[in-house]
């Protein structure tokens, strides 16, 4: 019986499967949990959420970008993009089913018995865990209220930057979705969220910080174990983080990590 953390498959279900053969996945003992963005970009999305809907049992996720954005798109509240490659998703008979599980899913796991928690992009440096999960918790009971899709619409912007600066709920949820799934850098002295530069850390401006390496980060007593940043590779594997997205989508690897032990099984990208 083991615990997987599999990082971002983005519709490559041939590599996924590879990967989840390379480690004999038993469905019957096993847990695999999804560090967002199952979909979009990668060749079969939809064959990787038919596995999903099927192992439902055996699975979790904690929603990313992507997954979110499908959400939107399903709703009519975003146009789907070409490079997305979602269309035999949304056009699929499982379209609603997949909705309704997205709805379930939470923007970060806490797995206490492995002392890890599984968010997509990471942790804001100005949360503690309790804090964080408790802030969570609204975004979670909007998505699962009457009024979704009306809360999801004002999910998108960039502001506020700073949660000092959430005023309103709606702000608050904003603020949660994009610190959770799309940050990378924080400004280094207001500890604000940057969304204009997407490189490698040692390629970031002087005045911005990869989050987890922010020196005044509230410490969170859990190793944070996270996706959506290919390009760092995999490249952070400490106490503090461990990074899983290592660009399967772009040609590189799908990686999981064993809980039990922290060991990351890898597979290259199938052709």
């Amino acid at each position: 019986m083991a615990t997987y953390v599999v990082g971002d498959v983005q519709g490559c279900y041939q590599t996924f499967k590879k990967l989840i053969t390379k480690f004999q996945f038993d469905p019957q003992n096993d847990h695999l949990v999804f560090a967002g963005d199952l979909i979009a970009r990668g060749p079969d999305s939809l064959a990787v959420t038919q596995w999903v809907l099927e192992h439902r049992d055996s699975c979790s996720a904690v929603l990313g970008n992507h997954d979110l954005n499908f959400l939107a798109v399903t709703c009519g509240l975003r146009e789907p993009k070409t490079e997305d490659r979602i269309q035999p998703l949304l056009e699929s008979s499982i379209s609603g089913a997949l909705v309704d599980w997205y709805r379930q899913c939470p923007l970060a796991i806490d797995l206490a018995k492995y002392g890890v928690l599984v968010v997509h992009a990471g942790v804001w440096p100005g949360f503690d865990r309790e804090t964080l999960m408790s802030e969570l918790d609204l975004v979670h009971q909007v998505l699962l209220s009457s009024t979704w899709v009306n809360s999801l619409a004002s999910m998108y912007g960039n502001t506020p930057a700073h949660y000092n600066e959430a005023v309103i709920n709606d702000d608050r949820v904003r603020f949660l979705i994009n610190a959770c799934t799309r940050m990378r850098f924080i400004d280094t002295s207001s500890l604000a969220l940057d969304f204009d530069c997407k490189e490698s850390p040692d390629m970031a401006p002087p005045h911005l910080t990869a989050w987890m390496d922010i020196a005044q980060r509230v410490a969170i007593d859990r190793t944070i174990v996270f996706g959506h940043w290919a390009k760092l590779n995999g490249s952070r594997h400490n106490e503090q983080c461990i990074a899983l997205d290592t660009g399967c989508v772009w040609g590189g690897h799908l990686t999981a990590l064993r809980l039990e032990d922290r060991r990351r099984i890898q597979v290259p990208a199938s052709g």
